[in-house]
């Protein structure tokens, strides 16, 4: 096996995060600079990939032609995104060409799912498959948790799972095939009973935070025995882009969130953009 570099002062010099805290003197994109300044190459490359999601709502919007402000949490500028979909060696992912092919021919990768759903999907079959260990588990968990909060949701408000399920493994086998209040998997995802309790929180602010609670939670746990690794970075700078989204919300716009979300669940079977990792 092979052994991975340790960043000792780097990681010593990581701020304490405590998502109740008021503030946190670190900023995403300014510690993503110092992440590319001091990580080798190799390991910078882990760190990209936990922004691909910013790209992939880059992507949306400019294929949806929402006119929203390109997120510079993303990977790549708008110029290199719309070159890189039609000239291959710009060295976009391969799966935000194969994403807007299908949006662009109205030819669906999957018919049954929106195509915010499709792209996710094809999302986490990219990172999943390029990605091992701490990383690995990290994405197959968040996949995990948006499945299952997807699932008692709708089973609470009495709606559809057709096309809501994104990829598919033994927890989405579960939810397609049990009925039980926990899916039967309360043994294998211990979890899931403070998913459950999560769900049933009215205030969609204070559900945001126990959500978060949760990863950092999870993110503790799959770093217990990392101490000055790559892995231990990324568990901090998965904490620090929750903190830095959870810190924004108020409860107009988590009011806001929430008609989105049942709505979107009505009408054209998407999750909500804000409910991404």
């Amino acid at each position: 096996m092979k052994t991975k570099r340790e960043y000792h002062y780097l990681v010593a010099s990581l701020p304490d995060i405590v998502i109740d805290q008021g503030k946190v003197n670190l900023k995403v994109a300014y510690f993503k600079e110092e992440l590319r300044e001091h990580l080798h190459p190799d390991d910078f490359k882990l760190v990209e990939i936990l922004f691909l999601r910013f790209d992939n709502l880059n992507l949306l919007n400019l294929l949806q032609k929402k006119n929203e402000p390109w997120d510079i949490m993303g990977n790549y500028s708008e110029e290199q995104m719309m070159q890189g979909l039609d000239d291959l060696s710009v060295g976009l992912p391969s799966y935000l060409p194969v994403f807007a092919n299908a949006y662009r021919e109205g030819s669906p990768i999957v018919s049954s799912m929106s195509w915010e759903n499709q792209l996710a999907k094809l999302y986490y079959e990219y990172v999943q498959a390029r990605t091992q260990g701490f990383l690995n588990e990290w994405f197959t968990f968040d996949q995990d948790v948006k499945n299952l909060l997807t699932a008692i949701s709708a089973r609470r408000h009495g709606l559809s799972l057709s096309g809501q399920l994104v990829g598919r493994n033994d927890v989405t086998d579960a939810i397609n095939k049990r009925h039980a209040l926990d899916f039967g998997l309360a043994n294998e995802y211990p979890y899931i009973e403070r998913l459950l309790k999560i769900e049933e929180q009215p205030d969609i602010v204070e559900q945001e935070r126990d959500i978060a609670h949760l990863k950092w939670d999870y993110l503790e746990d799959l770093n217990t025995f990392n101490y000055f690794t790559i892995d231990k970075i990324l568990g901090f700078l998965l904490k620090l882009i929750s903190y830095e989204r959870w810190a924004m919300l108020d409860p107009a716009q988590g009011r806001g969130i929430f008609k989105q979300k049942i709505e979107s669940m009505e009408h054209s079977l998407e999750f909500p953009k804000e409910f991404s990792v």
